[in-house]
């Protein structure tokens, strides 16, 4: 019998469904290649120009093809979803490694070197790519908005392909799926619900699915344009002497990536690269921007009310966790510098928060918990308790659900907490009484509420699970030299698509690593599900 006779249709039957809609998406995908092709001819890059009009070209012929093929096809259910999200974002990732191969081969040397800044040693990170699998690396990693990098040295790539990784992480953010529901298809009923759906998202803010596409991308871009005019008046007035031009191109590029909590720079060593603790300061808006549910902020403007933010649970939870964890990361970094204490816990609280360790736990927790990325320490070189804190404590729960970020989200978390507390009162109430749960601003019935708290704790669950495989196989093909923390710190980083690192992830990285987290990657932006769908529709084909 095979699964459309009993109501679910195999993955060769739902094919040209599949086929349809993700040539669509390339479509639309090759397109927006276009954008960093200006870039580069306006900064006179022409191999670079070169690299992204033939992966265009490459790429919206593919697109077109695949959808012409089969445009007659049926209008997707939630199962061809979830198959078309996993197998789009997949494919999108192979075809946005294009330009990055395409650059590496077609470059000479002579002009690779002229990327490289003056009085550098060091040779252009677009050597990198003529790996097919580190090119394929960074473009799922700029998708899935992770920022892990396989461009060691950013600068000497050109400012093409800088501004290329940042749109990639911006257009990942808020969802290529959402964005093509926004300008190209526009599918009725069930089928919108259903594409919308497949990318992790559930809030509905208009009455159709178009108009929440459409909805959530204006937001989106208004938010990253004010943060990108925010970034670079903040940048003159700090450093005034960082010129008009690098400042505009700085801040536009960490406007996208800090808005899609993705972690992407401009910059060799990240934002450590400005050398300026006024800098970090400066960039940390710009992370809590991306952590906040969109819904938030679609409230906050239709009522035109600011109180919006803190009425939303999500978000007061994201500010008490920041406090705590900024303060326990930057005790356990204080032990690790060997900030002295003389028996006063004023006089000590006074030297930590003077400290290195502070700075560098004020940005890196916040950077943790936002799951953007950006890098100013050497996360690395820190003490076990320190990487197990910003692991633990920020990393595996990540941002707001309706937001950029990864991880598992704190309205699980708080889901999962609330359940917790409310099945234990329970035991001491009245058997006539109400037992409802309230969670925000809704309160469940009791059968509701035991659904609402089923479904966190099962996506939480399967979220470890897959972490804790994960590590399994990285510890059997890591190097010596990294311990446990490092290897339980890069799965968590791969997974909750945060981008920071331990050390472990680089072009000599093992080969199985390299694999597994760009699978990591994918997984963690789709929240799993979509993928487990797919591999079990291959297996029932």
């Amino acid at each position: 019998m095979s699964d459309s006779s009993i109501g679910r249709p195999g993955f060769v039957t739902a094919s040209k469904t599949v086929i349809r809609d993700i040539g669509a998406l390339q479509v639309l995908i090759g397109g927006l290649m276009l954008v960093p092709l200006l870039v580069s001819l306006l900064y006179r890059e022409w191999y670079n120009a070169v690299a992204f009009l033939s992966a265009a070209g490459i790429t919206v012929l593919a697109g077109a093809a695949a959808y012409k093929l089969c445009e007659d096809a049926p209008e997707p259910k939630r199962y061809h979803a979830m198959i078309v999200a996993a197998l789009g974002w997949l494919v999108t990732a192979a075809f946005g490694a294009l330009p990055f191969v395409i650059a590496a081969y077609l470059t000479p040397p002579a002009v690779l070197e002229s990327f490289v800044p003056a009085g550098a040693s060091y040779q252009s990170s677009l050597l990198h790519f003529q790996n097919p699998l580190h090119a394929l690396f960074e473009s799922m990693s700029g998708y899935t908005t992770t920022g892990l990098t396989m461009s060691v040295h950013e600068p000497s790539v050109g400012h093409g392909f800088l501004w290329y990784r940042s749109q990639m992480q911006w257009i990942g953010g808020a969802g290529m799926i959402v964005l093509s529901l926004a300008i190209l298809r526009q599918p009725h009923g069930t089928a919108g619900i259903s594409l919308y759906q497949s990318e992790a998202r559930s809030e509905k803010l208009r009455p159709s699915i178009v108009g929440t596409a459409r909805a959530i991308w204006k937001i989106y871009v208004g938010i990253t344009a004010l943060v990108a005019v925010y970034l670079a008046a903040a940048t003159f007035l700090v450093n005034p002497g960082y010129g008009i031009e690098n400042t505009i191109f700085d801040a536009v590029n960490h406007a996208m990536t800090g808005q899609s909590t993705g972690g992407f720079s401009t910059l060799d060593d990240s934002i450590a690269g400005y050398g300026s603790y006024a800098m970090e300061v400066i960039h940390i808006p710009a992370m809590i921007t991306g952590a906040i549910s969109i819904p938030v902020y679609y409230g906050a403007v239709s009522e035109r009310d600011l109180r919006e933010f803190a009425r939303d649970p999500q978000v007061r939870v994201m500010f008490g966790l920041f406090v705590v964890g900024v303060l326990g990361l930057a005790a356990f970094l204080a032990r690790w510098v060997g900030v002295p204490y003389d028996g006063d816990p004023l006089a000590y609280m006074g030297r930590v928060a003077t400290s290195q360790a502070f700075r560098d736990g004020l940005f890196q927790y916040i950077s943790a918990q936002t799951t953007t990325g950006w890098q100013t320490s050497a996360i690395g070189d820190w003490n076990n308790g320190a990487v197990m804190v910003i692991v633990l404590g920020a990393m595996l729960l990540g941002g707001s659900a309706g937001a950029t970020v990864g991880g598992i989200k704190i309205l699980r978390g708080y889901i999962i907490a609330r359940g917790i507390s409310w099945e234990v009162s329970r035991v001491f109430l009245p058997s006539h009484a109400i037992d409802d749960l309230r969670i925000g601003q809704q309160t469940f019935k009791a059968a509701e509420a035991n659904d609402e708290i089923r479904a966190a704790t099962t996506f939480a669950f399967t979220y470890l699970i897959v972490l804790a495989l994960s590590l399994f196989v990285l510890l059997a093909v890591l190097p010596s030299n990294f311990t446990l923390a490092d290897a339980v710190f890069e799965v968590a980083t791969a997974q909750g698509t945060v981008g920071l690192s331990s050390g472990i992830t680089g072009p000599g990285m093992p080969v199985i690593a390299e694999l597994l987290f760009i699978v990591q990657m994918w997984m963690g932006r789709l929240e799993i599900i979509p993928v487990l769908v797919l591999i079990n529709s291959i297996f029932r084909s």
